[in-house]
C-alpha cells in the first residue's frame, strides 16, 4: 500500500515520540487513525460513484466487449478464435526463421563444412 519498511516505520515512531512526547502520542495516533478512516471512506465513496456512473452509461458493457475483442481473433472463416500472446520462445523462433528462408539449412551446413 504505502511501501513502508519496518525500519522506516520504527523511525517514524521514534521521531513521533521525540517530537510529540509520550503523553500526547495516544491522542495524536487516535486523531490520525480517525483521519485515515475518513479518507478511506471517502475513497470508497468516490470509487462507488464512478462505478455507478460507468454502469449507468454502459461503459462497463463497452469495456467487456473491448476486452473480448482483445482476447479473441476473427479468422478468415468468420469464426472467433482465442488469441495468444505475442511471445515466441527462442527455439521456435529459430525454426520459424529457417522456414522463411529455405536456403538457411544449406548455408548452415556449408558453414560447418567450411
Amino acid at each position: 500500500m504505502l511501501d513502508i519498511s519496518f525500519a522506516e516505520l520504527l523511525l517514524i515512531v521514534v521521531m513521533a515520540v521525540i517530537f510529540i512526547g509520550p503523553k500526547e502520542l495516544p491522542a495524536v495516533v487516535r486523531v490520525v487513525a480517525k483521519f485515515l478512516r475518513a479518507l478511506k471512506g471517502l475513497s470508497r465513496e468516490i470509487h462507488k460513484t464512478f462505478d455507478d456512473l460507468a454502469q449507468e452509461s454502459g461503459l462497463k458493457d463497452e469495456a467487456a466487449a473491448f476486452d473480448h475483442d482483445i482476447k479473441m481473433i476473427q479468422g478468415d472463416d468468420g469464426k472467433w478464435y482465442e488469441s495468444y500472446p505475442s511471445f515466441i520462445p527462442t527455439e521456435v523462433e529459430g525454426s520459424l526463421s529457417a522456414e522463411k528462408d529455405p536456403s538457411a539449412p544449406l548455408r548452415s551446413a556449408q558453414d560447418k563444412g567450411a
